[in-house]
């Protein structure tokens, strides 16, 4: 792991790059102070401590972050990874350069470039894009919250697309005999609607073999916790779900807290004629028992991470579907859970058996620094991640 002086050293070097690729964007008359006099120079000098890296986000507006990354010393630093990086403290805050910590901040306010999990809310942003943490705020202002930490700040649309394209990809990566469909669009309603609509295109095409679809979103607009679910269609009954299993991350009392929602949720999307048995009847919980309850917790320390346990959840259901689909289609809920936690090797030693908490948390570190490294390198490439279907 890398060390604090070295990382240090890193950000000191890369806080000069910049330095200098701003010095070189102003010599080029973007900006007044174009000249190289001593007096222009050292206007120009200050100017980049201050103001120079907003006005140049101003001015690139949406491809700004995409023009620093042509620049080798500036890109290696931003996508280094996690090994190259300094956690300090008890909830693993990564070590940024100044100059590093204001580019995650400038960008996040340009949609889609957005680098997932390094940047401060644009009310927590100093003049020049500086971050503003609670031990900068007078005595009595500020209240702790996630939106504090790396650690704990909540997934953006950008780590959720991500997310999204790499089950995609997954799926399609995995052939199966049953075919399965990854949505990871909306709420959960309209991700079910969503389901409905497709299965019954399916049945106008002729189509007659039993489909498999995943979805990971959040439950509704109003909350931001995400689950999964797994439905079974036959396109003959688009209306009727043949098995539908919910898989939550959260199980503090035997029920997952959104159960009863997500059944009124089932019920609402696939209603059944008046005397026949709610589709919610056919309900199974497939949830596991990862994320930790925030009771007690200090608030850096706090769970965030459902984005990544129901990634995994998705990306097992992929795997089952492409190695055992007679599983999905006719094992017992717990078979499933345990071949699907087999098959969730960042939290899982072996089927059904957690790693420990402090594991499964570094876990979720390295996943939230390697999200931004999938944002870079997507930005990098022209093509930054948006949602997908």
């Amino acid at each position: 792991m890398c060390t604090q002086e070295q990382a240090e050293a890193a950000n000191l070097a890369f806080d000069n790059a910049v330095r200098q690729y701003l010095l070189d964007w102003i010599a080029q008359g973007t900006v007044p102070g174009s000249d190289r006099s001593p007096d222009a120079l050292t206007d120009s000098e200050e100017f980049v401590e201050q103001g120079a890296l907003r006005q140049f986000f101003k001015h690139h507006h949406d491809d700004a972050l995409e023009l620093l990354l042509q620049n080798n010393a500036i890109a290696r630093h931003l996508m280094r990874p996690a090994s190259e990086v300094c956690f300090s403290d008890d909830h693993y805050e990564p070590l940024l350069a100044r100059f590093e910590r204001r580019i995650y901040n400038l960008a996040a306010h340009r949609e889609h470039l957005e680098v997932p999990f390094r940047y401060s809310p644009a009310s927590r942003q100093g003049d020049y894009g500086d971050s503003i943490g609670l031990a900068d705020l007078p005595p009595g202002e500020g209240r702790e919250d996630i939106g504090y930490y790396f650690g704990t700040r909540r997934s953006d649309p950008t780590a959720l697309a991500l997310l999204g394209q790499k089950l995609s990809a997954r799926s399609l990566a995995a052939a199966s005999t049953l075919p399965v469909h990854i949505i990871t669009k909306a709420y959960m309603t309209e991700a079910m609607e969503l389901v409905k609509t497709q299965t019954t295109l399916l049945q106008a095409n002729g189509d007659d073999q039993l489909h498999a679809f995943i979805i990971q979103t959040r439950h509704a607009a109003d909350d931001r916790h995400l689950g999964a679910a797994l439905l079974l269609m036959d396109p003959a009954q688009p209306g009727t779900p043949q098995r539908i299993l919910f898989c939550d991350t959260l199980n503090p009392g035997g029920t997952p807290p959104w159960w009863h929602s997500f059944g009124h949720k089932v019920d609402a999307v696939f209603p059944q004629a008046e005397g026949e048995t709610p589709v919610s009847a056919r309900l199974e919980d497939a949830g596991v028992k990862l994320q930790r309850l925030h009771d007690g917790v200090p608030v850096r320390h706090q769970d965030i991470d459902c984005a990544f346990y129901t990634y995994a959840i998705a990306d097992a259901l992929i795997q089952l579907a492409a190695e055992t689909p007679e599983l999905l289609v006719e094992g017992t809920t717990a078979d499933i859970v345990s071949r699907m936690t087999e098959r969730m090797t960042d939290y899982y030693v072996q089927a059904d058996i957690a790693r420990s908490p402090e594991t499964v948390r570094e876990a979720n570190v390295l996943h939230r620094w390697n999200s931004g490294r999938d944002a870079l390198l997507a930005i990098s490439r022209g093509t930054p991640a948006v949602s997908v279907a």
